[in-house]
């Protein structure tokens, strides 16, 4: 007949199944420490979001598309007359690159720099860099804290769905969330005009020079036709008529040529003047009339289990050493009797 568990454990010596009845014995027995800790929790995290600062989200959506005419672009079709293989699109972002870009120093650093109305904190023209706590200072170091502090405000993600771009600033500022929501959306529109223009002028110099080569092959193969007639005015031999429409053949080659790398200049020109952001703005951000929720009664019901968890911890680590304490070993007596020396009363009292 196997010996009835004991309270030294939730589970006996000889390594049987944990009894349910022993284990809540167990808990009974430290039914104040467990629900002391789960008290205590709870209130921590009540504590905890109710002193939570409130924060004001603003958000906006972006979808990158590609602008009029850039599918194949001036650049492609004059590298496709020489024979070459060039890009064939030059608006080809995708709206992963718009999720870094939102993070990048390119956008926050002269955010970073500038100067904010936040009614809130102010009726007058603040420093971003003084409202961040970093001081209205230039330095290299305050201001990389400064960029920071806002990439840590903005959070970016790609909708696939649409191919959109959608972020949102938290600050504890409404007017602020706004405004830096704002200033990102421009940034974005004017990094992207910069980017698309410099690219605009790349083509148009390479266009231009290929097509001014390409005038120099033409009036050389011009200048040999007309050598060649002059040579060979009067002469009708048949070997002279083959070279004569190698000649010809030559020219309205690089005629063709030409042509068609002038008139891709000329569009490279214009796409240059005209060229714009191409951005699509779906949702504007927005002045948060409302605080995000705390979520406090979430935080208190968390705290409360995170508690009652670690009372139930302590408690079967107390009812070990309870039961280890009545080892006869010397080791285990010293053990304890330096553990009871350490240890305050009132814990000690509870311990036994």
């Amino acid at each position: 007949m196997t010996d009835p568990i004991t309270h030294s454990g939730p589970a006996d010596v000889n390594g049987e199944d944990v009894s349910l009845l022993a284990i809540g014995s167990v808990l009974l027995r430290r039914r104040r420490l467990v629900g002391g800790l789960f008290i205590g929790g709870a209130l921590i995290g009540f504590t905890a979001g109710v002193l939570e600062t409130r924060s004001y989200v603003s958000s906006a959506t972006l979808i990158p598309r590609s602008s009029e005419g850039s599918s194949t672009s001036g650049l492609a079709l004059a590298a496709s007359q020489l024979g070459l293989r060039g890009p064939t699109s030059v608006g080809g972002w995708g709206a992963p690159i718009y999720v870094e870009l939102l993070h990048s120093r390119a956008l926050l650093e002269p955010i970073a720099r500038d100067s904010v109305l936040v009614p809130e904190r102010s009726a007058q023209k603040i420093a971003v860099m003084d409202l961040l706590g970093q001081g209205a200072s230039s330095d290299a170091t305050h201001t990389d804290l400064a960029v920071r502090q806002l990439e840590s405000f903005v959070n970016p993600s790609e909708n696939k769905a649409l191919g959109a771009v959608k972020f949102t600033v938290t600050t504890k500022w409404p007017s602020f969330s706004h405004w830096l929501a704002e200033q990102l959306v421009k940034g974005v529109g004017r990094f992207n005009m910069e980017t698309r223009r410099s690219q605009a002028a790349e083509e148009r110099w390479f266009v231009e020079k290929q097509a001014a080569e390409a005038e120099k092959a033409l009036r050389a193969a011009e200048d040999r036709q007309q050598s060649f007639l002059q040579r060979n005015r009067v002469t009708s031999a048949p070997e002279v008529d083959i070279e004569l429409q190698r000649l010809r053949r030559e020219v309205i080659l690089r005629q063709q040529v030409h042509s068609s790398l002038v008139q891709n200049q000329e569009e490279a020109r214009i796409r240059e003047v005209r060229d714009t952001p191409v951005i699509t703005l779906l949702e504007e951000p927005r002045l948060p009339l409302f605080a995000e929720s705390r979520k406090v009664a979430l935080k208190l019901v968390l705290g409360g289990l995170g508690g009652g968890v670690l009372g139930v911890l302590i408690a079967f680590l107390m009812q070990g050493l309870a039961g280890a304490r009545g080892a006869q070993s010397d080791e285990a007596r010293e053990f304890f009797g330096l553990l009871d020396e350490l240890t305050p009363r009132f814990l000690r009292k509870r311990g036994r």
